[in-house]
């Protein structure tokens, strides 16, 4: 067995976690393409084209997070799990970054045990909760966003507003724990307000996005 560390500071916390040398890239993104826009793409339970249907997808849905293929299918998050659609109605599109900054952007996180959930949108802007704050959302900016020099993953942020903080999120099967969604990013986050200080881990995913 392969072991391989990675370890990278956190408010005084080194997180220490397994990666291959050849590091888990980043699920690719696509939009939908080639759908009547009286229709929709089919989410089916398994890559089949006779197989069940979970769900849809827009015809101008985007930002469609594709977490592996298989015989011209994508898996992709549907409801609580997984599900797959045709690649023949996909056209890859670029990953937005956070403004002024090497890192990828779009990305919501999550996690249990606390909950709570983190937001990084591409304008440099952060949305932020968890039990501490009721669920309130808290504004922060991210003021640095970036990666090691010379490797692809993992990407730090560093929050500032109504509360700071890092987090440490890196391309990996992911799972909540609480549901059968099997997530292509893990996160650890280090948020300090008035209460103090929390560390929390979770899972990322890319929301799609229409229109």
């Amino acid at each position: 067995m392969h072991r391989y560390v990675i370890a990278a500071v956190l408010g005084g916390l080194v997180w220490m976690s397994a990666a291959p040398a050849d590091a888990q890239a980043a699920p690719p993104l696509y939009r939908v393409v080639n759908v009547d826009a009286h229709d929709t793409l089919n989410i089916r339970a398994t890559p089949s084209p006779t197989s069940a249907i979970i769900g849809q997808l827009a015809p101008t849905a985007r930002s469609v997070e594709v977490l592996e293929t298989r015989h011209g299918w994508g898996r992709i998050l549907s409801g609580e799990g997984s599900g797959w659609i045709s690649l023949a109605y996909l056209d890859g599109m670029e990953r937005p970054s956070v403004a002024g900054f090497d890192a990828p952007a779009g990305l919501h996180c999550a996690g249990t045990e606390p909950f709570w959930g983190v937001a990084i949108n591409p304008d440099g802007s952060a949305v932020y909760h968890d039990m501490m704050t009721l669920g309130e959302d808290r504004a922060v900016a991210i003021t640095d966003a970036r990666t090691a020099r010379g490797r692809f993953a993992p990407f730090i942020y560093h929050f500032d507003g109504e509360l700071t903080g890092m987090a440490l999120i890196r391309p990996a099967q992911c799972s909540d724990g609480m549901s059968e969604r099997d997530y292509g990013w893990e996160a650890m986050i280090d948020m300090r307000d008035e209460t103090g200080a929390r560390l929390m881990e979770g899972c990322c995913w890319t929301p799609v996005e229409t229109g």
